[in-house]
């Protein structure tokens, strides 16, 4: 999500926060219900006020626009990725290529003990992944790493044909291979 439309979600939710609070004030007191229609009817004689207060709605209004059709438009990724054949369509679920990337990082066999994935679109309709690890700490970071980033690169596009930009692995904590002790 880019840093305007992050801003525009912020403050939009900021102000219907505000909103939700002055309404349930309203609806709690009495009193404060009535000063407030007071004070709308007074600012709807004031023609500054009037102009001001129509700006600044339908501001609000096209914040709450864009942000549904920006939320309609970058879910699209999340529900699936279509490929085409001469035969007809196949629709490969986010999940899915999840569960590739996850499958693949496991059995590359480098030290792993859990791990998370998240895959987003890429320019050129590519794909980026994400992996959020947590390996043991016999493990030599970089050098298997690398590996799995190779090995998840490689096995989602075999087997879903969708070509991956990036894949990324974050190191979120080592944990100690814990001794076994025999009696």
């Amino acid at each position: 999500m880019n840093a305007i439309i992050r801003l525009a979600f912020i403050v939009l939710t900021f102000l219907l926060a505000v909103f939700s609070f002055v309404f349930l004030l309203m609806m709690v007191n009495s009193d404060i219900l009535s000063q407030m229609i007071i004070m709308v009817t007074y600012l709807r004689e004031q023609r500054t006020y009037q102009i001001v207060a129509i700006v600044f709605w339908l501001t609000v209004l096209v914040l709450c626009l864009a942000g549904m059709v920006y939320s309609i438009l970058s879910g699209r990724l999340r529900r699936s990725r279509i490929r085409s054949s001469e035969i007809g369509t196949i629709d490969i679920g986010v999940d899915a290529i999840e569960s590739i990337a996850l499958n693949s990082a496991k059995t590359a066999q480098c030290g792993i003990k859990a791990a998370k994935a998240k895959v987003s679109p890429a320019k050129g309709d590519k794909i980026s992944v994400l992996l959020n690890t947590i390996l043991y700490s016999d493990v030599e970071v970089p050098a298997m790493m690398a590996k799995v980033q190779d090995r998840v690169k490689k096995d989602i596009e075999r087997y879903t044909g969708i070509p991956v930009a990036r894949v990324v692995v974050r190191v979120s904590r080592v944990e100690p291979v814990a001794a076994r002790v025999e009696r």
